[in-house]
């Protein structure tokens, strides 16, 4: 939800904030907006370089923990019960899929989530839209709520409401000490608008939503008519703004017309009653009205599960599923799981609504969306929820537009019960649900070494060669592989050290001097005099990013097909991820930080490619171990599916 106005009338009005010490306090997050503004803020490409975003989050969060402040972080559900913002859903994707490359790419909240459970942050799934759950959970927890939407500017957050904004983001990534913050404070509000106080909803409504747009025919008629016409005085509504309007500023005339309206008729029945007036008997306006009025209205009983409770449940032992608007068909440790974070918002949406919206990507001018190549394993998704009759509607891009499409579920072993219950499955099972889902064998140990997730990142890496759209070649396959290698193998900390820009020659004369340089193929190759663990792996690194630096530039630049074969290797990895998720896990999911760093992918596979060398067998010739780790992954992919040795 949002009501942008409400955050000029709070912005012009110093007195609405309070600046407080920010430590030793609980606080609650909006998820959603934390894990797209922290991507957003670093301006990291969209194409995916998941290494780097999750070591932004960890910095983000061990920032918090220094100031000994105890976060809880809560996610958005499924869509709306009712259907109602169902519009507004379309239309989001619908510019997603017209700009993708201004928006998060698909992996970022796994990579998010993965960041929480590594500092043990708890964290919690809303059956639907957070807000109000954040802040009932924040009043439980007497703390104030972190977020980026306007809606906590009318809800009655008792600890205060903190803007993104308001946080000292430069000083939490440079390091400096900045513990001061602005916090909103609702009371504040009413202090200078007493006649607000049990009118919020009739504000929010007024001034337009997520529900009810200021553009709308009913809140346009209002403005325009004679109930909303500010006085030929100006000295009522002269005052509205502590700060004034600087020449060239708007004069926010709507704003004015709302609260000097909401002032002289006080009366929230009575306000309904005139905006109904205005929807001139239009019965889709009169119902986004009421749906305005009621959502920001202050719930006496309170229809959602509670978080604390959960959280309490958490702490203690217990389990108890408060069922709330969910639908009785939804199994209870489905509804369970999700809230738990363990379970995707999609398998919800799957089950309430057999409606699922899946995000575009950067991928280039290709017709087709790079989901189709992970088609199979969501219908096996659709099969394991609802069976193999019934449709579910999936919104995906087809060229620029959003459009439907009607799939069915696919049953991928023989003799499957329809509708099995898959807490009780033996994990046998569910590993060969996997394995037939991805057509391919289960690797075994002694190819998948210490990391448990590099089986099913196997299992992922041959199912999209299998069915890519153009067919992979060696070098698509090879740039995965030693990928995966460099960063699950490099430990971040140590990784720190190679966030250097290669395009500047500069940077290149200023290298430790245990670095020497030679030549390979007429490009210049930077490697250690230090043969031990890891150091060939970053020599690598630093030969790959120099070598693909001299020509590329930005992601504009990458070939459409490569941009586009990558973005199906995303699409494989996210449906896999909800299909391991919902048969609980059999086998550890991948970290998006260790399997995909788009920048890299593009690099190694352009240097591949052009040096047409073995430059992989160069730098892990003396590096016994993953030089076998390399070749017995490339060996498993290419045992079980065929890949062209060229272009």
């Amino acid at each position: 939800m949002g009501v942008p106005s409400i955050i000029v009338l709070a912005t012009k009005n110093p007195s609405f904030w309070e600046v407080c010490d920010f430590r030793d306090i609980k606080l609650v997050i909006d998820g959603n907006c934390l894990y797209n503004l922290l991507y957003a803020y670093f301006n990291i490409d969209t194409i995916g370089n998941f290494s780097e975003y999750a070591e932004k989050v960890e910095v983000f969060f061990m920032w918090l923990f220094d100031r000994r402040i105890t976060p809880y972080v809560v996610f958005d559900g499924a869509y709306d019960i009712d259907d109602k913002k169902i519009e507004t859903v379309k239309s989001r994707s619908q510019q997603r899929a017209a700009n993708p490359e201004e928006k998060v790419p698909i992996l970022a909240k796994i990579t998010f989530t993965k960041v929480l459970e590594k500092l043990r942050i708890q964290y919690i799934k809303c059956d639907f839209e957070a807000d109000r759950d954040i802040q009932m959970l924040a009043n439980d927890l007497k703390c104030p709520v972190l977020s980026r939407d306007s809606d906590f500017f009318i809800f009655d957050v008792h600890h205060g409401y903190i803007p993104f904004e308001s946080l000292p983001l430069s000083a939490i990534f440079e390091g400096t000490d900045d513990d001061k913050i602005k916090i909103y404070f609702i009371e504040n509000l009413w202090k200078k608008f007493p006649y607000l106080r049990y009118n919020m909803a009739l504000l929010a409504t007024a001034l337009g939503n997520d529900y009810l747009s200021k553009h709308s025919n009913v809140l346009q008629n209002a403005y325009q008519s004679d109930n909303f016409r500010l006085p030929r005085c100006n000295t009522e509504v002269s005052n509205l703004f502590e700060i004034p309007c600087e020449a060239g500023e708007p004069f926010f005339i709507t704003i004015r017309k709302v609260l000097y309206w909401i002032y002289r008729y006080n009366d929230a029945e009575r306000g309904k009653r005139q905006l109904l007036y205005f929807c001139k008997k239009d019965k889709r306006e009169e119902e986004m009205l009421t749906r305005s009025l009621k959502v920001f209205t202050e719930p006496d009983d309170y229809t959602s599960y509670n978080l604390y409770d959960l959280l309490q449940e958490r702490q203690y032992g217990g389990l108890h599923v408060h069922r709330s608007a969910v639908p009785s068909h939804v199994p209870t440790w489905i509804i369970d799981s999700h809230r738990r974070g363990l379970i995707s918002g999609f398998v919800l949406n799957t089950l309430i609504h057999k409606r699922v919206f899946l995000l575009s990507q950067v991928e280039g001018t290709h017709e087709v969306s790079s989901h189709e190549c992970s088609l199979s394993i969501r219908k096996v998704i659709y099969a394991l929820l609802l069976g193999t009759e019934p449709s579910v509607t999936e919104h995906d891009r087809y060229r620029m537009s959003l459009c439907e499409f009607k799939r069915t579920g696919v049953i991928c072993l023989t003799g499957l019960l329809r509708g099995p219950y898959i807490p009780n499955m033996p994990r046998e099972l569910k590993i060969k649900i996997l394995g037939a889902a991805l057509c391919c064998q289960i690797p075994s140990e002694s190819i998948c070494g210490s990391l448990g997730q590099t089986r099913l990142f196997l299992m992922i890496t041959t199912y999209w060669a299998r069915v890519a759209e153009p067919a992979i070649n060696i070098y698509f396959l090879k740039s995965v592989l030693i990928s995966y290698l460099l960063f699950s193998t490099i430990k971040r900390n140590e990784f720190r050290d190679l966030k250097i820009d290669f395009r500047d020659d500069h940077c290149l004369n200023q290298m430790k001097s245990n670095l020497v340089t030679n030549s390979f193929k007429g490009s210049t190759i930077i490697y250690s005099k230090h043969v031990c663990s890891d150091v060939r792996l970053k020599d690598l690194y630093y030969a790959v990013t120099h070598f693909a630096g001299r020509d590329f530039k930005t992601k504009r630049d990458y070939i459409p097909n490569i941009i586009h074969t990558f973005a199906q290797f995303q699409s494989c990895i996210l449906y896999t991820t909800y299909l391991n998720q919902l048969l609980n896990s059999p086998l550890e999911n991948v970290n998006p930080a260790f399997v995909f760093n788009g920048k890299f992918l593009h690099d190694i596979y352009y240097t591949i490619r052009e040096i047409k060398e073995d430059i992989i067998g160069h730098f892990l010739a003396s590096e016994k171990n993953h030089f076998e780790s390399f070749n017995n992954m490339l060996q498993f992919v290419q045992e079980n599916v065929y890949v062209e040795d060229r272009e």
